[in-house]
């Protein structure tokens, strides 16, 4: 299935969900809602599989090479 980027924040829900492994993410996510417009998120259908602001890019494990961050930074171009 092809990547779908928007830049948008994503619903708490879906970011925790990419996160539940990562520390931090309450943190993470605010920083996120404080980014507002300047975040970008990729979904593989329904399921969100990346997401980053400020230049701070979270690919889930399973998407890693699949050059999700590098396709992120080049449309926010931080």
């Amino acid at each position: 299935m092809k990547i779908a980027f928007e830049i948008k924040v994503p619903e708490a829900e879906a970011f925790f969900g990419l996160l539940n492994e990562a520390a931090d993410a309450n943190a993470r996510y605010e920083a996120l809602l404080s980014a507002g417009p300047n975040v970008i998120a990729a979904y593989d259908g329904e399921k969100l599989v990346g997401v980053g602001a400020g230049g701070d890019v979270t690919v889930h494990p399973a998407y890693l090479r699949r050059d999700i961050e590098h396709n992120m930074k080049k449309l926010v171009r931080w």
